[in-house]
């Protein structure tokens, strides 16, 4: 017989609910200019400029700036956020030593 253990306290359980841990989780990381927003199905965050996730049917979902799609379960908002602030440093350009 299977076990429900992938079900724990700490798993969000709506969109909105996602969007708050990983707006958390960003916040954390240092990203500073985070808007939600929220519907009962759906729920978005806006990162930084050209960069919005959604989050609906149980996945985080956003595009990079070449317009490619990407996705991560909504179950694990620390690890969208490590994935959405990595993608962010390496679109920076790099800083030259003075």
């Amino acid at each position: 017989m299977g076990t429900l253990s992938w079900i724990n306290a700490s798993s969000p359980v709506s969109p909105a609910e996602a969007v708050g841990r990983l707006r958390g989780h960003l916040a954390a990381a240092g990203e500073r200019r985070l808007y939600a927003g929220e519907r009962s199905t759906v729920a978005l965050l806006s990162v930084r400029a050209g960069l919005t996730v959604w989050c609906l049917g149980g996945q985080f979902r956003w595009r990079d700036v070449q317009g490619a799609p990407y996705s991560h379960p909504a179950t694990d908002p620390e690890g969208a956020a490590r994935r959405l602030v990595a993608a962010g440093r390496a679109q920076q350009p790099a800083r030259r030593a003075a």
